[in-house]
């Protein structure tokens, strides 16, 4: 029989399809289990049944976990051998998200200033572990909320071991098919030119490398979004040979606090092992563009998937669209001024 390939028939199986192995795994959760979640050393009353909700999230213990579809169907926040995670982070990270098409007139394209007074305005007390904890004065800066970002990609690798994959390694094949693909973006044209000939973060001269992590904000693709909404198009060779161009990101705002600390968020102090210009990031992505001309402008209609990408854009030129502010986030923690606190952040 002849495949239907008609616009309904395309849309349903985009949009529509992918939820149902999502839908099959809730109704499992939901009926009674006699052996334990997570193969073994997991505790089943540890595992709410029923629907995942964010007030019923919890950290788990699980072992024996085989793929990443294994993972996302049984522990809503991933889990680990410890269970010592942060649930409610985990939680939002996981959420599976339809890539509807958007507008800037739908949603905010976040640029250096704004992620300022994002930084300048995070709860005190917010630290490691402690997400949901804070997670109304968070979402009254944005987060849980998609927003866009249109920079420079300065790397792209697989994640490695994270809790909220339920520790699966980023070494199965394909490449990084069981964890998050770990995203830089900048604004930095200049940059953006000299990474273009490096696009695996492995042949990237050490020095520059280290630039570009501190110059970066994260976008993360996780891998069952990867999977259900973007299978054959969002792998980690398509992403790469866009490096060092002009790509448009739209994705739910998420502040990853595990990693709040001067050591790693350079908007915190500032040390010199940090690796990340800010600890707000987009996660998970759920539409990842890249500009196939000189430069595009939010609404473009030279905006291709990654696998339509033919490299006509060229970095050097791209630099007219990003946003007129210069990338000078403060390197000391007076960006938690009282003055920054008068009031609540513009947009975001």
């Amino acid at each position: 029989m002849a495949a239907n390939n008609s616009p309904t028939s395309q849309m349903f199986r985009r949009y529509v399809a992918p939820f149902a192995p999502l839908a099959l795994a809730l109704l499992m959760n939901a009926a009674p289990s006699s052996s334990p979640a997570g193969g073994g050393t997991s505790l089943a009353a540890d595992v709410p049944s029923g629907a995942p909700t964010r007030d019923n999230a919890v950290a788990v213990q699980c072992d024996e976990v085989s793929d990443f579809q294994d993972c996302h169907s049984r522990f809503p926040t991933g889990c680990s051998q410890a269970g010592g995670y942060d649930a409610d982070l985990n939680f939002l990270k996981n959420q599976l998200i339809p890539p509807t098409p958007v507008t800037s007139a739908q949603v905010k394209f976040l640029g250096p200033q704004d992620y300022q007074n994002l930084e300048a305005n995070l709860p005190d007390g917010l630290s490691r572990g402690n997400h949901g904890d804070f997670k109304d004065a968070l979402s009254a800066l944005g987060e849980g909320q998609s927003f866009g970002l249109i920079g420079f990609l300065y790397y792209a690798k697989p994640s490695g071991v994270e809790s909220s994959n339920c520790q699966l390694p980023d070494s199965d094949p394909p490449e990084g098919s069981n964890v998050d693909y770990h995203i830089g973006i900048g604004f930095d044209p200049n940059l953006a030119q000299q990474v273009s000939s490096f696009p695996d973060t492995n042949t990237v001269p050490k020095a520059l490398l280290k630039t570009l992590e501190q110059h970066s904000v994260i976008v993360e693709m996780t891998p069952h979004s990867r999977f259900n909404f973007e299978a054959g198009i969002w792998t980690i060779e398509n992403v790469r040979k866009a490096v060092g161009q002009q790509v448009r990101v739209v994705g739910q705002l998420v502040v990853d606090n595990e990693h709040f600390s001067p050591s790693q968020d350079c908007a915190k102090g500032g040390a010199a092992s940090c690796w990340r210009l800010s600890v707000w990031e987009l996660h998970p992505v759920t539409q990842f563009q890249v500009c196939n001309a000189a430069s595009c402008a939010p609404d473009d209609t030279n905006w291709v998937e990654v696998n339509a990408f033919g490299g006509g854009g060229t970095a050097g030129n791209a630099s007219g669209n990003l946003p007129s502010s210069t990338l000078t986030m403060r390197k000391n923690s007076s960006a938690r001024s009282a003055a920054a606190r008068s009031g609540p952040p513009s947009q975001p």
